[in-house]
């Protein structure tokens, strides 16, 4: 008895804080969407209007599709790599696991927006990646999709994101000895097939964690396709924004679209991971 009460206090600080900031904001933005718009002013009532234009207009449909595409597209690349780097870090060059962690990190301490820019002069088509690819003969022209596409909000995403997707890994990585994999190859598990089978496994929650960020982050951003999407960049974070602040704001229509792509990533979260477990059962 005494243990779990010195549980429940331990965890009514987490919990206080998930309610306030999740919970209860998740709760209203709810409820708003059920609520209507009459000359730009909200009227409390229940009606699924909103939600039927989220699903009937072609523009909404387009832009949720396009989210979704790149969120994917984009977190399938960063785990990868992050899954890669960790590794690299915790078993080929453990002793410099430290230095290596805070060299990947440092981009962090920059600001968010000096990043976007950074990449932006990368991906340009006169930025760094076309000219080097020019003065190298490997092209003759500037490639143009790399700015301005879906392309260059994938990329911009994943060279951001890379850094978040790392800590979870690489922390449950760190949990996992030496031992274990010397242990599975005398056994004949080795390469892929020890990954798959052992290590994998072993930090699936650091992946799923990994996953999470990557996706959910990538489907909500709205700075990155603003600056580095074109016209025919828009996602669902900016018809979000833009329902809450543009000139012609409806906080319910607004309320709806992110009700919507949270259930689309959670449907979509639970569903990686269990392909993740399907996968190392096999």
């Amino acid at each position: 008895m005494k243990n779990s009460a010195a549980i429940r206090r331990l965890l009514l600080p987490g919990i206080s804080l998930y309610t306030i900031f999740f919970v209860i904001p998740l709760s209203i933005l709810a409820v708003y969407s059920f609520w209507t718009q009459i000359d730009f002013k909200m009227h409390p009532g229940f009606t699924l209007e909103h939600y039927q234009a989220v699903f009937t207009t072609s523009l909404y449909r387009d832009v949720f599709i396009r989210t979704i595409i790149v969120a994917i597209l984009t977190a399938i690349i960063v785990v990868p790599i992050a899954y890669i780097l960790s590794y690299i870090m915790q078993f080929v060059f453990p002793h410099k696991a430290t230095l290596l962690l805070n060299i990947i990190l440092v981009s962090m301490f920059s600001g968010y927006l000096v990043r976007i820019y950074a990449w932006r002069t990368i991906l340009g088509k006169e930025g760094l990646l076309n000219t080097a690819l020019i003065h190298f003969r490997i092209i003759t022209k500037p490639i143009t999709f790399l700015i301005f596409s879906n392309w260059s909000i994938a990329i911009t995403l994943v060279g951001l994101l890379i850094p978040l997707a790392l800590l979870p890994i690489w922390s449950s990585m760190s949990n996992v000895s030496k031992d274990h994999l010397e242990v599975a190859g005398d056994l004949g598990s080795r390469g892929f097939q020890m990954h798959r089978t052992i290590l994998i496994p072993m930090v699936l929650p650091g992946i799923a964690t990994a996953f999470a960020i990557s996706f959910i982050l990538a489907a909500g951003d709205f700075v990155v396709p603003t600056m580095l999407g074109g016209t025919n960049g828009v996602m669902a974070g900016n018809l979000i924004a833009d329902q809450f602040k543009g000139l012609a704001p409806n906080w319910p229509l607004g309320a709806s679209l992110a009700i919507c792509v949270l259930a689309v990533l959670i449907a979509i979260q639970m569903g990686f991971m269990r392909l993740v477990r399907e996968v190392t059962r096999l």
